[in-house]
């Protein structure tokens, strides 16, 4: 059984403030889409990703600014995405940097498709949205490149502008808040949403990235994409949210339901009707990704404990002994030969 595709609520922060301050009322917007505030109470948690390109159309309809999309990722902290923007901001050059947000970004956005390339003297970083029932997707559209805008300039400096922007929309009437955020060479529609940077972004090292933990999030992402069966069902679903609960800490029941915008009855009932139950399901990903790190061989023991969200790595030890026989230390001693 296939899901919708879904996008992160952490893209969400700050949203109902946003429309506050734009003189709308957060309220009505939810009432008119069926949702409650509550949702967005646990930024971990997931939404349809049509259900969030629409909650930025009716904001807009709602505040009466046609930019609201636009203002909205002015105002918004990357870093509150999570362990997607801390990759592309610890990576060590500009085209690290995109390379990565392409890579990644389907762990934040089912609904995205990125592609990083290097043409000539530029780099273009293509970004669209597919398969989301509306017909309007500009909102999202000019928060997604105003986001990833502000990403870029925590790397390259608060003034930097890239070379060309691109919008997959058809252009509004007025576009001086467009010219404003975004420079003066603006086209729209265009075949995807893109972000043209000079030759220099695209090999100037960061100063600031600290390669350890790009090292241990990459991992870590890298993991996660691993673990994502094709079809986005909710076996798939479940396992993505363990993988990402783990690494943030306990991945209890709740968490994990939470994070799938659901009870943890609701999940249960939905991993039952694949003959599932979660402790089992949270077992065998725990056991999968404790093989796979040892057999990795760049972390530590500790580390690999940290990254299954296990407290000490004493109680790592015991889980896995009882999963293989033999201890971490044992088993990747036995792997070198």
């Amino acid at each position: 059984m296939k899901s919708r595709s879904m996008i992160s609520l952490a893209a969400a922060t700050g949203l109902l403030d946003a429309i506050t301050a734009a003189g709308g009322t957060p309220d009505r917007v939810l009432s008119k889409l069926g949702l409650e505030r509550s949702i967005f109470a646990n930024p971990d948690g997931f939404i349809a990703s049509t259900t969030f390109a629409r909650l930025l159309e009716v904001s807009a309809e709602e505040t009466g600014d046609e930019c609201f999309g636009l203002h909205f990722g002015e105002r918004f902290e990357p870093r509150d995405i999570g362990a997607l923007v801390y990759i592309v901001l610890n990576a060590p050059t500009g085209a690290a940097a995109m390379h990565s947000f392409e890579r990644y970004v389907h762990l934040h956005n089912e609904a995205t498709t990125v592609k990083f390339s290097i043409e000539g003297r530029h780099g273009n970083l293509r970004y669209l949205l597919t398969g989301l029932t509306i017909d309007s997707i500009r909102q999202q559209n000019e928060f997604s490149m105003a986001v990833i805008l502000k990403t870029f300039r925590i790397i390259a400096g608060k003034e930097w502008k890239p070379r060309e922007v691109q919008f997959a929309h058809k252009a509004p009437a007025d576009i001086s808040e467009h010219l404003r955020a975004f420079g003066n060479h603006i086209s729209f529609g265009c075949a995807t949403n893109t972000l043209v940077v000079e030759q220099d972004f695209v090999g100037r090292n960061v100063p600031a990235a600290d390669r350890r933990l790009y090292r241990i999030l990459k991992t870590h992402a890298e993991r996660m994409l691993e673990k994502m069966p094709p079809g986005n069902d909710t076996l798939a679903a479940a396992n993505r949210a363990i993988a990402e609960a783990m690494y943030e800490g306990m991945p209890t029941r709740a968490r994990v339901a939470n994070k799938l915008a659901m009870s943890p009855r609701t999940l249960e009932r939905r991993l039952k009707a694949h003959k599932v139950v979660f402790k089992k399901l949270l077992d065998d990903t725990r056991r999968r990704h404790a093989l796979d790190y040892l057999r990795d061989r760049r972390h530590s023991l500790t580390e690999i404990a940290f990254l299954l969200g296990y407290a000490e790595t004493s109680v790592f030890n015991r889980a896995f002994r009882r999963w293989t026989g033999s201890t971490p230390s044992e088993y990747r001693h036995k792997s070198r030969h």
